[in-house]
């Protein structure tokens, strides 16, 4: 597939500098839309950080509840890329201002199945953010998604487009289907391995996105498998893993209601608003990649985040 490029606009105002994560308060924690990882507990921005008002609980009318999901937004109680290795090139980037080449590469996610549109999806919305906290960097965000696939048929795209673009970053969005069909795990991580080192060979900096969650897994120990398979591999070959995984699972956990928003209407597929809240957090924490200057931080098992109510019914459709 020839990756699509999002349009990007750089700016000339000075750099802004990389705000840190503010402190909820504990009202907030109180809050039946907290997001339950296990950490010290942070939003990215204040104006994220509602507190919802007593009224919106769980056991209200579905109105209520739709208001609560729409003022929730977006939470995350700890971080969720596990600085396994440095982010060499982007942080250069973020450092001297200039343009950032990103290739997104994966399958449904990537291609923005389940949203209303190619700007709708993460890597625009990813775009976006990154350009209103850094001015000076111009993001030539290239797109290359295709529904369906496993490692190995996005392994071919990603070794012959990483060596032909030469991005700064790569985002690997990896696992959901192999973890659905019948791959094998031994296979699972040797094309991962590969593909880690095709994004080297081309100078690019790298960060495995693992599996998302969903309600209807139905075979969950092997579907967590995969999930701990990407986060061994990240610590094996020192690559940087965002865990959409243990994020939508504590979703789930706290509130069938946020989940169900950030899912699209298949319930399987991520939304407008999944999306938008995951490049959020995923921006932010390759803002905090660049400060932290390839500084191991420590993740939580993504597998050991307990699991939603509800989680025993019928696999989706493969992505």
């Amino acid at each position: 597939m020839v990756p699509v490029s999002v349009p990007t606009a750089g700016a000339t105002v000075a750099k802004v500098l990389c705000r840190l994560s503010s402190l909820l308060s504990a009202a907030f924690l109180g809050s039946v839309m907290a997001v339950a990882l296990p950490a010290a507990s942070f939003a990215e921005d204040r104006d994220v950080a509602h507190k919802l008002p007593a009224a919106m609980v769980a056991s209200q009318a579905e109105p209520a509840a739709n208001a609560a999901a729409a003022s929730w937004e977006c939470l995350s109680m700890q971080p969720v890329l596990a600085l396994n290795g440095r982010l060499t090139h982007t942080a250069a980037r973020f450092a001297t201002g200039g343009r950032l080449t990103i290739l997104a590469i994966g399958s449904s996610t990537t291609a923005g199945v389940g949203t209303s549109s190619a700007a709708a999806a993460y890597p625009a919305q990813l775009t976006a953010r990154l350009e209103e906290k850094l001015p000076l960097v111009d993001i030539d965000m290239h797109v290359s998604g295709v529904g369906g696939e496993t490692a190995v048929q996005t392994l071919a795209r990603l070794e012959r487009e990483a060596a032909a673009l030469k991005p700064d970053l790569v985002i690997w969005q990896v696992g959901t289907n192999d973890a659905l069909s019948s791959v094998g795990e031994d296979a699972f991580r040797d094309l991962v391995e590969r593909g880690i080192a095709a994004a080297t060979a081309a100078g690019a900096d790298l960060i495995l996105l693992d599996q998302q969650f969903f309600p209807t897994i139905k075979d969950k120990q092997r579907y967590e498998r995969f999930v701990s398979l990407v986060t061994d591999i990240g610590l094996k070959t020192k690559t940087c893993v965002f865990s959409r995984y243990a994020l939508m699972k504590a979703w789930g956990d706290q509130s069938a209601v946020a989940l169900q928003a950030m899912l699209s209407s298949d319930g399987f597929h991520m939304s407008d608003r999944g999306h938008a809240c995951m490049a959020r957090l995923l921006g932010r924490e390759i803002l905090r990649a660049a400060r932290e200057n390839g500084k191991p931080v420590a993740l939580a098992d993504p597998t050991l985040v307990p699991v939603a109510a509800g989680s025993n019914g019928t696999a989706a459709s493969r992505r």
